[in-house]
Formats: structure tokens, C-alpha cells, sequence
């Protein structure tokens, strides 16, 4: 079967192409490098930021935080500071950056005493849930062989919220851990991080007098 030249060159052409894209495809296999397919949903970025202590959940937290800043002043440690517009809808109310300044639970909680629109209440200190921290136990210094311990003996609440397993490496207690961010801080090692609990509808508050 014979064919014009427009079409001899055509065929010609979408060969090269396809051999091309093949040749790329095998050499992006073998650096390990691979198309995302266009249905994957995007990767969710852990948040970065706390809500201070005794916070309502987060969809009340917004709409009942006048962003007064009263809580910011209160803190005696600078813990808490305004979201910057970098921060979308959570731009100016209040947060922890606790690699920056964690929380210390103070015994007082004057940031909760302060709020008067009361998106924050009050909360023991124990049953405080801003998050919860998670340890990358290959990069702790323990389990390089090295001797650390700030993670549990600066912890506010040790024996609830950390300790040292019979591996002689640092446990996180779940249930128990605050998410305070002090061990992240600390963490010479930067093996800790905090997964902020800012979507959960759950939070143990003392009644109101």
C-alpha cells in the first residue's frame, strides 16, 4: 500500500515522538521519578501551630476568638503569638509554635483566665489535648547511643505524658500527652514533633462556675 509523502512524513514524525516518550518514560523509571496521576489528592501538611490551652474546637474557636490578643499578654512566656496572613482564615487569632515557644502549663492558666469571649475555658492542666507528640526514634540521640534525657525531665507532666520504655528509648503516652510542645523544643536532636489536634470536636472541660 502506498502512501503520499505528507503522510510518509507524518507517520514519521508521530513515531519519533513516540519513541521519545518512551525513552523518557524508561529513564524517569529508573531515577525513580513518576508521573502523579491527575485524581491523587493533595499531600495534607501537618499543622505547624497549637491552639493555646482550654481552646474550643476549631470551627467554634474561630468564630468565638475576637482576636483580642489578651491571652498573648497573659502568657508569662511569650508562648502565645498572632498567626501572621501567611496562615489564610487563621490569620490573627492566637497559636503555639512550639518549636519556636512551646506551652508550659501553667498552674494558673492565666491565657484562659483572660478570655472573655471564652474561646478558651477552663481546663486542667492534665487534660489539656492541644496535640499530641510523636518521636522519630531513629534520629533520638538514645538510640544512636548517645545519652539524652531532656525530653522526659523537662516534660511538665512526665509520669503521664513520657517515659522511658524498657529499651531504655522515650515513650510517648497518647492518652496522656498534652501536646504542650515543650519536648519538641528541647529536643537537641529535633526527633520530636507535635500532630496538632485542630479539627477534633473533643474536649474535657471543667464545668463553668
Amino acid at each position: 500500500m502506498t502512501c503520499t509523502r505528507r503522510e510518509f512524513f507524518s507517520r514519521f514524525s508521530r513515531s519519533l515522538v513516540s519513541d521519545a516518550v518512551d525513552s523518557l518514560q524508561a529513564v524517569r523509571s529508573r531515577a525513580g521519578i513518576f508521573d502523579v496521576p491527575k485524581d491523587t489528592p493533595p499531600k495534607v501538611e501537618l499543622a505547624k501551630w497549637l491552639r493555646p490551652p482550654g481552646a474550643l474546637p476549631e470551627s467554634q474557636f474561630l468564630t468565638t476568638c475576637t482576636q483580642c490578643t489578651d491571652c498573648q499578654t497573659a502568657c508569662p512566656y511569650d508562648a502565645i503569638r498572632r498567626l501572621g496572613p501567611e496562615f489564610g482564615n487563621s490569620a490573627g487569632t492566637p497559636a503555639i509554635i512550639p518549636s519556636e515557644s512551646p506551652c508550659y502549663l501553667c498552674d494558673d492558666m492565666p491565657c484562659i483566665s483572660v478570655c472573655e469571649p471564652l474561646a478558651l475555658r477552663q481546663v486542667a492542666r492534665t487534660a489539656v489535648r492541644m496535640g499530641t507528640a510523636v518521636i522519630d526514634l531513629p534520629t533520638c540521640y538514645l538510640s544512636q547511643g548517645q545519652p539524652c534525657d531532656y525530653c522526659v525531665m523537662r516534660c511538665p507532666i512526665p509520669s503521664q505524658a513520657i517515659h522511658f520504655g524498657e529499651d531504655g528509648l522515650p515513650t510517648i503516652c497518647e492518652e496522656g500527652c498534652v501536646g504542650c510542645g515543650v519536648c519538641d523544643y528541647i529536643c537537641p536532636a529535633d526527633a520530636i514533633t507535635i500532630h496538632a489536634q485542630l479539627r477534633s470536636e473533643k474536649r474535657t472541660l471543667l464545668k463553668e462556675s
